[in-house]
């Protein structure tokens, strides 16, 4: 019975802080408990806590969506690092080899 006590002040203490947050401060706020049996309790600032679970999705599909592409984006990076190196390189052998044959018509000559 003590825990019962417990969840029920514990629970009436977040859901009076929820109400205070978005009061307080505009804050658009949502909270969902399950008790230890399964009842449900929940608090929305909103007319219905649906809106705001959607609003919670669409901001974790959106970070999610964004991640996504810096990740895109920083391996394209990578790639073109790759390439420009692997250009350096055959530039250096390229401009090596022009010295050298360069050398050689001077010895020549």
């Amino acid at each position: 019975m003590s825990r019962q006590l417990t969840f029920s002040k514990r629970r009436n203490g977040l859901l009076k802080k929820a109400y205070e947050l978005s009061v307080l401060c505009d804050a658009e706020v949502a909270v969902i408990i399950f008790s230890q049996k399964g009842r449900l309790y929940k608090f929305s600032s909103n007319s219905e806590i649906q809106k705001t679970i959607d609003r919670y999705r669409r901001s974790t599909n959106d970070a999610a969506t964004y991640q996504a592409n810096m990740e895109q984006y920083i391996l394209r990076l990578k790639q073109e690092t790759t390439d420009m190196e692997r250009k350096i390189e055959l530039l250096e052998v390229s401009l090596r080899s022009t010295n050298f044959e360069t050398s050689l018509l001077y010895i020549v000559d």
